[in-house]
């Protein structure tokens, strides 16, 4: 078993009841961060805002593996995909799993877009702050600066929100 980091975000519908539900589907033992509420990032014009959060989980890496538990959590939210990168009730990404990797084309871990995603750099700094400083230093300088002070805003446009769903 590896630890398994995975991005939970949604914005349509009760976003707290999904985020909810989907945490609540993980094997155990599970940790979730805090939920912060971002703008949409290269999304359709009227995208409302999401609810972002990282449940982290102990689990046998495999990309099937993987893939069935993203797809059945997404599945139990009724996600639709009608748009690319269009309003969803729920969006599951694998982040990060400890000593593993892939590059199959159904599954690229770690992700390959992390690294510039302050939505998932912020709840990562909640679980591991030292894999967050790993992905990406500056952005999780700023961060800790702002979790030091207390901020609401701990990075530009993403805000505390909840505390953790766990």
């Amino acid at each position: 078993m590896a630890r398994t980091f995975l991005s939970l975000g949604s914005n349509l519908g009760d976003r707290v009841s999904y985020l909810r539900q989907a945490v609540e589907s993980l094997p155990r033992p599970v940790r979730t961060s805090r939920v912060y509420e971002t703008e949409p990032h290269d999304a359709p014009a009227g995208s409302g805002l999401f609810l972002n959060a990282v449940a982290e989980i102990h689990f046998e890496p495999s990309a099937a593996g993987l893939l069935h538990l993203v797809g059945r959590l997404e599945k139990n939210a009724n996600r639709v995909r009608l748009a690319r990168n269009g309003p969803r009730t729920l969006d599951v990404d694998v982040v990060f799993v400890d000593g593993w990797m892939s590059n199959e084309a159904a599954m690229t871990v770690p992700h390959p877009r992390v690294r510039d995603r302050a939505f998932v750099i912020a709840p990562l700094m909640d679980l591991d702050p030292v894999l967050a400083r790993r992905l990406n230093p500056e952005m999780s300088a700023i961060i800790a600066k702002a979790f030091y002070r207390r901020d609401r805003e701990v990075y530009p446009g993403v805000v505390v929100y909840a505390e953790a769903l766990s």
